[in-house]
């Protein structure tokens, strides 16, 4: 479903009301949610606003759908991003657990993330303007792994083509498995972007696949 804003805090609002609807509609289900995040800079407002919604954070799982293989306090962390403006006030009871660890190699790294078995109630993402989602980048080496419908591993290495660092993704069949799917997206060049990927799925554009799915209930949120 889409949904359309004249502004980010109409979106951000929006976005933080529906993902803690989806949440609480876990934990009344199972007794726990689990919340996989994007990084990067745009979801830091969402992250605000979360982290003082009134929510039973204790029975939230939060783990990430990507990061770059560095340091834990490195600027480009996604988990450093999490820890700092989400995983605070009313959210510091969640629970959290992060994708690579100091004096691992990336392939130790993935498998420790691999070892995650929880259920993922919603995946929030993002998408770049060549129509990457989560690290699943068009020309990596590993993407066609990465796509792979039937794959059972949560969490692969990426390379990206240009972008710096190497990741950990999750992969395309494990994203399809969360019981809920959010894309955050902004400006008029996302807009086409996704109107593109619309058109069918291909490699050249990973979140195509996202779009194409049927099988998990699937909102875009766009501004502006």
């Amino acid at each position: 479903m889409w949904h359309e804003f004249n502004s980010g805090e109409e979106s951000v609002q929006a976005m933080a009301r529906d993902i803690s609807a989806v949440l609480r509609q876990g934990i009344a289900a199972s007794g726990r949610a689990g919340l996989a995040v994007s990084g990067g800079r745009s979801p830091l407002p969402l992250f605000e606003a979360l982290s003082a919604t009134d929510l039973p954070w204790k029975d939230v799982h939060v783990t990430l759908v990507d990061d770059r293989y560095v340091a834990h306090d490195h600027p480009d962390s996604n988990e450093l991003l999490v820890r700092t403006h989400l995983l605070k006030g009313k959210a510091s009871a969640a629970a959290f657990t992060g994708l690579t660890g100091d004096g691992r190699s990336i392939e130790d790294a993935v498998a420790q993330a691999n070892l995650q078995t929880g259920e993922i109630t919603l995946a929030l993402l993002g998408m770049g303007e060549d129509g990457h989602t989560a690290s699943l980048f068009p020309g990596a080496p590993q993407l066609a792994r990465g796509l792979e419908p039937g794959l059972a591993d949560r969490y692969i290495h990426i390379t990206p083509p240009s972008a710096p660092h190497e990741r950990i993704s999750m992969t395309l069949a494990a994203l399809l498995q969360a019981r809920h799917i959010m894309l955050a997206i902004s400006g008029r060049k996302k807009r086409d972007v996704f109107e593109q990927a619309s058109r069918q799925a291909t490699p050249a554009m990973p979140v195509s696949y996202v779009i194409a799915q049927k099988g998990a209930p699937f909102d875009v949120y766009w501004h502006a």
